[in-house]
């Protein structure tokens, strides 16, 4: 009888650090809550932009507003989603209309079509260390998203977002030629929560070649403020 309780707790521990070791690893149901659509949910985000061009920066600072304005029915038997974005510069009262983008969810995937380019956001269910094509519906070639990090949180001007997921859709380490880092930010129940592009083209002739002198190029933020319902 000793033995045979030695034997089962033994089992039991070993059963339990298994669970604990692969639990972050583990798929996460109800992923679609990271990119929530709903007709009347909008976010504002600050947004700094500074866009190199022949070497000059030239830095932006706005606020960009995207609202859920509309859906209608897709051939795959769900819902596509219209969001309409606007701008409102540093100063100015009332937001000005920017553009339109549409977006749609599935058990397996969230895709934005950006300015008529189709990207695939997010893998579901999400797993840490997941890796995808983003540009499987467009024609701009493979780039491949990694899940980076779930159940992480983060800080946006002292407010914490808890719940948050990491896509990291590039981060080479080419810093003679190219450097490309990308990455997006979603939380649970309010989706996009951060944005950081940074891809810069480095001068390659003559002595400036391994300087990392700025040739063009842009840096992009867009950290969230509000969000709600309308």
């Amino acid at each position: 009888m000793k033995h045979f309780l030695r034997f089962l707790i033994g089992f039991v521990a070993i059963a339990v650090i298994s669970c604990d070791s692969s639990d972050e690893n583990l798929p996460i149901e109800s992923s679609n809550d990271y990119f929530p659509l709903r007709q009347g949910n909008f976010q504002i985000f600050d947004v700094t932009d500074i866009e190199y061009t022949l070497g000059v920066p030239e830095t932006l600072r706005y606020e960009l507003k995207t609202s859920v304005v509309d859906s209608f029915p897709n051939q795959d038997g769900n819902y596509t989603y219209v969001i309409q974005r606007s701008k409102r510069n540093e100063g100015a009262a009332e937001f000005s209309y920017l553009d339109t983008w549409s977006a749609r969810t599935d058990s397996r995937e969230a895709v934005m079509n950006e300015e008529n380019t189709t990207f695939f956001k997010i893998k579901f269910p999400v797993a840490k260390n997941d890796e995808w094509d983003g540009n499987l519906y467009n024609t701009m070639g493979e780039d491949t998203y990694t899940m980076e990090e779930v159940a992480s949180s983060f800080n946006a001007n002292g407010t914490f977002y808890d719940d948050c997921i990491v896509v990291n859709q590039n981060d080479n380490q080419d810093f003679v030629v190219t450097l490309d880092q990308r990455k997006e930010l979603y939380a649970r129940n309010i989706g996009l929560v951060y944005k950081e592009v940074r891809v810069l083209n480095y001068c390659t002739v003559g002595s400036c070649l391994g300087q990392q002198q700025v040739e063009s190029g842009v840096i992009y933020t867009q950290t969230i403020k509000v969000y709600g319902v309308e």
